[in-house]
């Protein structure tokens, strides 16, 4: 069988990492093509938009890099129980037109770092302004100024595995409404 051409809707360090070691821990044999794709979304998405800025990484890394599968990850925030929350949807297709996504653990954003989102930062931005550091969304991410222990890239491992599984389980009827 042939090398699988996948193809991450990203050229982010985090995304493109997440996913190399989603497939080997699948145990595919993969071409990775990290492609810099429109989003179609805001730069800082919120609740469902996040979604969406992963759907359309996804199907326009498929297509323009003509692969086998496209992957997209997009981080947004979401306001929920007086809280807010940081997360991130991994969306995948396949050529066939097969589609799944997931999503991260949620976790809360402190209000030092929402304030500045809500004021029009991104969440990197933020996160580098209230820790003092520069290029936090590139690898580490809020999520690892918070735990000290979870990256950015740690955080998406799982959910692109659990995205990608109707496309490695063969046990998983061809539908997933079936």
């Amino acid at each position: 069988m042939a090398k699988l051409k996948v193809a991450v809707g990203s050229t982010n360090r985090a995304k493109v990492e997440a996913v190399r070691d989603a497939l080997k821990v699948i145990g595919w044999d993969y071409e990775l093509i990290p492609v810099s794709v429109d989003s179609g979304v805001s730069d800082q998405p919120f609740c469902e938009e996040t979604y969406y800025g992963a759907r359309n990484r996804a199907k326009n890394a498929i297509l323009r890099a003509q692969a086998d599968l496209g992957i997209g990850i997009e981080g947004g925030i979401c306001p929920f129980m007086n809280r807010v929350m940081g997360f991130a949807v991994v969306y995948a297709v396949d050529s066939k037109g097969r589609e799944n996504f997931s999503m991260s653990p949620w976790f809360v954003i402190p209000n030092a770092v929402a304030s500045h989102v809500f004021m029009g930062l991104e969440l990197g931005h933020a996160t580098d302004l209230v820790f003092d550091t520069t290029g936090s969304k590139h690898y580490d991410g809020v999520i690892k100024f918070l735990t000290k222990y979870v990256t950015r890239k740690d955080l998406y491992v799982q959910a692109v595995i659990i995205a990608l599984y109707p496309f490695y389980n063969s046990s998983v009827p061809h539908s997933l409404d079936e």
